[in-house]
């Protein structure tokens, strides 16, 4: 699994995605985890806009795997 570097790719990833939300993962590289925590703001205004939230990451070596779900209702 190749790490995501820049916010743009992340989000043309989630808005390109076919599927299910949790069947999605979204490899994120620890350089954009920024102090500020900005560039996964602009990535998570992504995931909601397309109606999904967070639903925990797994640590990998120099990445995070992002999952999401659909809110319970």
């Amino acid at each position: 699994m190749r790490p995501i570097t820049t916010v743009e790719e992340a989000r043309k990833r989630i808005q390109s995605y076919q599927g299910r939300p949790e069947d999605f993962q979204l490899p994120i590289s620890d350089r954009l985890q920024d102090p500020m925590g900005m560039n996964m703001a602009l990535i998570t205004d992504s995931i909601l806009a397309r109606d999904w939230e967070p639903d925990g990451y797994v640590q990998d070596n120099g990445f995070r795997i992002y999952k999401y779900k659909r809110p319970a209702r």
